[in-house]
């Protein structure tokens, strides 16, 4: 599966739509939560010129890759590939992540995710 979406963001002072690409979104997400491209293409098994293809969208990501990078930040799959579902999980793991392998924490950010879903249900 491979996805290649962009989203209307918002209109510009003349009124034009202006888009942002899911390349954006991802170089926002990585600086956010400070890793490097070597970090993410690591994680991901690519090269890291193929992180910086992906963040300039000279390159398509691929399914599985946008479901790792959600895992990894903490944001929706929607987020990442439309720009909808806004960026909000604020419960995302946020210890000392150097002694943690990226796997963890992604690990720990859907352990927390899905703690967060069971609290929203049992409460209503």
């Amino acid at each position: 599966m491979v996805i290649w979406i962009r989203r209307i963001n918002e209109l510009n002072k003349e009124g034009a739509l202006m888009v942002e690409s899911i390349g954006k979104r991802l170089k926002k997400l990585r600086i956010e939560n400070g890793y490097t491209q070597n970090q993410i293409a690591e994680y991901l098994e690519l090269k890291q010129n193929d992180i910086s293809k992906l963040e300039h969208n000279m390159k398509k990501l691929k399914g599985n890759h946008m479901l790792k990078l959600s895992n990894l930040y903490g944001c929706p799959m929607e987020y990442i590939a439309l720009g909808i579902d806004k960026y909000y999980n604020n419960l995302k793991f946020h210890s000392n992540k150097s002694k943690l392998s990226l796997n963890d924490i992604a690990d720990l950010n859907r352990i927390i995710s899905n703690l967060e879903f069971l609290s929203r249900i049992t409460n209503k």
